[in-house]
């Protein structure tokens, strides 16, 4: 061992260099140092501080089982009231120079049909083109006047429109809201220039990747069902919108009934339900329209192939089904996305972070693919149903093996998971929930909550019910919901080695851990 460190130093430098070091070698395993005297170890003691580090001295950094971090036992005063047309005003305050407002409907594309396809993405933009009592141009004047953000959402059951100002300045904020969602103009010279803007949204689809495959991985598993159709529309369909399938749309769906208005940051609840009331009291409580594709969406195992050889680098999403938003394994998928996690070339794969002693399981086989950049994981919650799985993002050489990485850990993880990989996601979980103090992205946090579960679920009761996950756990969930299942795979670009494969089986033959995987062809 000293040989070993004397030639490996020698070449280093100088003779005296390496006489140093192989004295401090010599120290450093000698059996004969004297253990210091004074222990300047963290004892803990029974009144910890907020962020006291006294718990998890003697684990490692590991909480106990179903301890939670300190600071996560906190929670923000949060208040509801339902208002007599059915409208929901709830407040989540906290000091801070802004605040945010925000009005969330419970209504997005799953409620178009093929014929209205677009309508919801296309009022969402419309609202911002001008009311009954301003234009657009006063509508934006006004906004920027008081340093405000406007921010339009239109997602498959949820559409938001929210406004962060200046905490002076909330007041104004509902009340420009309430003008927008209560009197929005909606004529037909608004609509056809708006028209002209989201076809060339369009156009622009193939540069933006992660999300057209999404949208593309969505089509693929619930194709029998509107929630499987693009939130902004199908541009085939554009040509064919009518300014009247907006107004309707508009009038079905923008109901008391289904309408949460949010404010978070340095706000009164007490106020917000006065300017609530005074400036959304033209809403109705229900339009009387019958509400559209109710129905439990059928997941459909399907490959999906889209191949386009100009394209340099391949798109893959493998996805399964999964819980709703309402499931009582909800958290524990989130948990799951975080076990999964993020891998950028540029941060996971340098020469100073080897991914086979830092990262998990999935990363330690991206890390052999040279040319694999990106993956994500996503997890897609729903009122009835989800949708759960990878994105991968690299050159085309590496297709295969990248719809390998999205099929055989889902599968392994139901036989075997670790402990540590279980300990980082739950940390990572932990400082999602810490991190999540921005004020619009509390409203964003609150909107599901509230209109799925007609309540708040505090960050405590979040982290509590994963600290009593562990790996026995999850090991059980990947068994139940991946082990011989059926994935919904999405390949796009230049993907000639997947696009020639003819049959479901030999994808479907991954989700098998057994002896036959190393007959498994797409990472051979």
């Amino acid at each position: 061992m000293l040989n070993h460190f004397s030639k490996r130093f020698y070449t280093l430098g100088s003779k005296a260099l390496k006489t140093r070091m192989v004295q401090f070698a010599q120290r450093s395993m000698s059996k004969q140092l004297d253990r210091v005297p004074q222990d300047f170890s963290i004892k803990p003691s029974e009144d910890l501080k907020q962020f006291s580090k006294a718990p998890i001295m003697e684990n490692f950094g590991e909480l106990k089982y179903g301890e939670i971090p300190e600071p996560l036992k906190y929670v923000r005063p949060y208040n509801q009231t339902t208002l007599s047309n059915g409208i929901r005003v709830c407040t989540e305050t906290f000091k801070s120079p802004l605040a945010a407002v925000g009005v969330f409907i419970a209504a997005g594309s799953r409620n178009e049909n093929l014929e209205t396809n677009g309508a919801a993405f296309m009022l969402e933009r419309l609202l911002l083109r001008g009311t009954e009592n301003r234009t657009g141009n006063d509508l934006v004047d006004e906004i920027e006047k008081m340093g405000g953000t406007y921010e339009g959402r239109t997602r498959r059951e949820i559409s938001s429109h929210t406004l962060k100002v200046f905490k002076d300045d909330v007041s104004k904020a509902v009340e420009i809201l309430g003008d927008m969602v209560c009197n929005p103009l909606l004529n037909d010279n608004a609509f056809e220039a708006e028209r002209e803007v989201v076809s060339q949204i369009h156009e622009n689809n193939h540069k933006e990747y992660e999300r057209t495959l999404l949208q593309a991985a969505h089509a693929n598993a619930f194709r029998e069902h509107m929630i499987g159709q693009p939130t902004r529309g199908d541009r085939d369909n554009l040509p064919n919108l009518t300014v009247e399938q907006v107004r309707q749309f508009h009038s079905d769906n923008y109901q008391g009934e289904n309408i949460v208005v949010i404010a978070s940051g340095n706000v009164n609840h007490q106020d917000i339900v006065d300017m609530v009331e005074s400036h959304f009291s033209s809403l109705p409580k229900s339009a009387g329209a019958t509400k559209t594709n109710t129905e439990k969406p059928i997941y459909i195992p399907a490959l999906q192939m889209m191949r386009d050889d100009e394209m340099y680098n391949s798109n893959v999403g493998v996805f399964y089904d999964a819980p709703s938003f309402r499931d009582p394994d909800y958290y524990s998928f989130e948990l799951l996305k975080r076990i999964f996690g993020t891998y950028n070339i540029q941060k996971n794969a340098e020469h100073l972070n080897d991914v086979w002693k830092q990262y998990n399981a999935l990363h330690t086989l991206i890390g052999d693919l040279p040319d694999v950049t990106l993956h994500k994981s996503h997890y897609f919650a729903y009122s009835d149903c989800g949708l759960f799985g990878n994105y991968f993002f690299g050159n085309e050489v590496f297709t295969r093996q990248m719809n390998y990485c999205g099929m055989a850990l889902n599968t392994i993880y139901g036989h075997y998971m670790n402990d540590v990989e279980v300990y980082r996601a739950r940390n990572k979980y932990y400082n999602d929930l810490m991190s999540n103090d921005g004020v619009v992205e509390t409203l964003h946090d609150i909107a599901p909550q509230v209109i799925y579960l007609n309540r708040r679920v505090p960050r405590s009761e979040i982290a509590k019910r994963i600290a009593y996950v562990d790996a026995y756990h999850m090991k059980n969930l990947c068994y139940e919901w991946f082990y011989d299942a059926e994935p919904s795979v999405t390949n796009w670009g230049p993907i000639e080695g997947t696009s020639s494969i003819g049959s479901y089986k030999y994808f479907k033959i991954h989700t098998l851990s057994t002896v036959t995987n190393s007959h498994h062809g797409l990472y051979n």
